[in-house]
C-alpha cells in the first residue's frame, strides 16, 4: 500500500518525502520530477486542472497527503492569479478525490493542507480551531479548499485538514527570501509590528503530517502552527539576531501595497493562532520557541 502525495516536489514535500515509505508523487512534469526526487519515489503524470487523477491499475493507496496549490506570494493578485490560487486548491482537490473514488481507491486517511488564512485578520483574539471563519479572499479560498477535502469523508475516509501557518525553513518558504535581506541589514518589521505572526518550523510541519497519517484519533481541523506565536516586531528582531544584524527599516503598508498589490494586505493580518487540538492529542513540537527554530535554520 502506497502513500500518495500531491505537491511533493515543493518546499514542504521535499522535507516530507524522506519520512515516508512507498511513496507515489503526482506531477505535471513527471520527467522533471523524477530528476529532482530521490531514487525509489514513483512519479505519476497528472495535471490537476485537466481532469480526475488516473492511477496505475496495480497501485493501491493507503493514505493521501494533499499539498497542491499555486503560490500566493508569487505575482500580483490580478483576476487570473486569484483564479489560479483558487482552482489549484479547490478544483485540484475535487479532481484528486474524483479520481480516487472513480478508480475504487479508498485510502484510510486523507491529509489535506489548508491555511491560517481561513481566520482572516483576527486581531488580538487567541485563535484555536473553533474560531470562526474570517473574511476576505484567503478565508474564502481556505474554506472552499477544506469543503473540497471533506467530500471524501462521505466514503468513510478519515480526513485531517491542517491550517498551516508561516512555514520556516532555509530552503524555501518565507525565510528563503528574508534571510539574504536581513544579512544585508535590510530587514524590518511590517508597519507597526504589533500584528501576531503564526509560524511553524518545516520540521514540525512534516512531522505533524506523518503524525496525522499514523494517529487514528486525529480527525478534522488542526492548526499547524507552533504553540508560541509572536508579534511581527519580535519575529523581526529574533531573525536579525540570528543573522547578527540590526533590523531598523520598517516596511510601510503603502509601499508594499504598491509593490505587491492585494497580497500585501495579508502580510498585516494579526493571527494569534495556537495548535490547541494537536497538543491535546499528544503531538510534540521539536521547535516550540522561535529563537531555537531560527538558530537551527540559519545555522543549517
Amino acid at each position: 500500500m502506497s502513500i500518495l502525495v500531491t505537491g511533493g516536489t515543493g518546499f514542504v514535500g521535499n522535507h516530507l518525502l524522506p519520512l515516508l515509505d512507498d511513496v507515489i508523487v503526482t506531477s505535471r512534469n513527471a520527467s522533471r520530477a523524477r530528476e529532482k526526487l530521490a531514487e525509489g519515489v514513483e512519479v505519476v503524470q497528472w495535471d490537476p486542472m485537466a481532469g480526475p487523477l488516473e492511477l496505475p491499475a496495480d497501485k493501491s493507496v493507503s493514505a493521501v497527503v494533499n499539498l497542491m496549490g499555486d503560490s500566493i506570494a508569487e505575482g500580483r493578485w490580478n483576476a487570473a492569479k486569484k483564479k489560479s490560487i483558487r482552482d489549484s486548491r479547490v478544483l485540484g482537490t475535487q479532481n484528486l478525490i474524483r479520481g480516487l473514488l472513480d478508480s475504487g481507491q479508498k485510502p484510510d486517511v486523507f491529509v489535506s493542507a489548508s491555511a491560517v488564512g481561513f481566520y482572516g485578520d483576527a486581531g488580538e483574539s487567541v485563535v484555536t480551531e473553533s474560531h470562526p471563519e474570517g473574511t476576505g479572499f484567503l478565508a474564502e479560498v481556505s474554506r472552499q479548499w477544506e469543503d473540497a477535502a471533506d467530500a471524501i469523508a462521505d466514503s468513510g475516509v478519515r480526513v485531517v485538514k491542517l491550517r498551516i501557518g508561516i512555514v520556516l525553513g532555509r530552503d524555501g518558504g518565507a525565510l528563503e527570501k528574508m534571510i539574504p535581506l536581513f544579512k544585508l541589514g535590510l530587514g524590518g518589521k511590517l508597519g507597526s509590528g504589533k500584528q501576531w505572526f503564526p509560524w511553524i518550523h518545516v520540521t514540525d510541519l512534516v512531522q505533524m503530517i506523518r503524525w496525522a497519517i499514523e494517529t487514528r484519533s486525529a480527525n478534522g481541523v488542526f492548526n499547524a502552527t507552533a504553540p508560541t506565536p509572536v508579534r511581527n516586531a519580535e519575529f523581526t528582531q529574533q531573525l536579525a539576531q540570528a543573522v547578527n544584524r540590526w533590523a531598523v527599516l520598517p516596511a510601510p503598508k503603502f509601499g508594499l501595497k504598491l509593490a505587491l498589490g492585494e497580497f500585501a494586505d495579508s502580510l498585516f493580518f494579526s493571527q494569534n493562532v495556537v495548535p490547541e487540538k494537536a497538543m491535546a492529542e499528544g503531538f510534540e513540537f521539536q521547535f516550540s520557541e522561535l529563537p531555537a527554530a531560527l538558530t537551527d535554520i540559519v545555522n543549517s
